[in-house]
């Protein structure tokens, strides 16, 4: 199912394959990597008003994660590209 908005360049099919470059410094504004809890997403980097980080996603349909004290989070890298696949 297509949960991305038409038009937006940060979205990712499953027919797709990110490219992750692990060793990019990510800084706010870049697409990333990222893993909460163990689950992974990719998302926009932001940052709250108290300097906290905060995932957007492409899609309006879906609310930003903001990561909370408790939640394992880790940035695995800055994606820098996809590939679609066709088979």
């Amino acid at each position: 199912r297509d949960h991305c908005v038409t038009g937006v360049q940060t979205c990712a099919l499953p027919i797709y394959v990110v490219i992750v470059d692990r060793s990019q410094e990510a800084s706010i504004g870049d697409i990333v990597l990222a893993s909460l809890d163990g689950e992974f997403t990719v998302k926009t980097l932001a940052k709250n008003k108290n300097g906290s980080p905060r995932l957007l996603p492409a899609n309006e349909a879906f609310s930003p994660i903001e990561v909370l004290k408790g939640v394992q989070f880790q940035i695995w890298g800055v994606v820098t590209g996809a590939v679609r696949k066709f088979k």
